[in-house]
């Protein structure tokens, strides 16, 4: 099975091309686009990926499997992510993470993932991407239903 960008996926990646002077750089930002693009990065995506920058299939995989916001596989729910690190813990993460896995745990894919880089928005999370910060218990309530 082969992997295939949309048409306006690979229209940005001819813009990001003229961005980045070495191919190497484009590895995340294609990595990213192949996840929001199918919600996982498979094999043939990885091999897509590699051939576009010119590295080897296990350097690509080697970079998915490190970092833990990429996903091997296809969920089988939609995805909230909580972060973890040190400012979304002192304003209230743990809390967030505790009442979504007892409230919402049947119907949603609950992950505590590393720093998203909106610290100045702790505590914060996504649903299926999209990134809330500031959240509240009563937020995510309201956005959930």
């Amino acid at each position: 099975m082969s992997f295939v960008f949309t048409k306006k996926n690979t229209l940005k990646i001819q813009e990001l091309k003229k961005s980045y002077p070495k191919k190497k750089a484009l590895i995340l930002p294609l990595l990213w686009m192949v996840q929001k693009q199918d919600n996982f990065i498979s094999e043939a995506a990885m091999k897509k990926v590699a051939d576009i920058t010119e590295q080897s299939y296990i350097h690509i995989y080697g970079v998915v499997t490190f970092y833990t916001m990429f996903r091997l596989n296809k969920p089988e729910k939609k995805i909230i992510e909580v972060c973890r690190t040190l400012s979304c813990e002192l304003n209230g993460s743990e809390d967030i993470k505790a009442y979504l896995d007892y409230n919402y745990s049947n119907e949603y894919e609950i992950l505590e993932v590393e720093c998203m880089g909106a610290c100045s928005g702790a505590p914060m999370c996504t649903l299926n991407g999209k990134y809330m910060e500031n959240v509240t218990k009563e937020e995510l309530t309201r956005v959930l239903k």
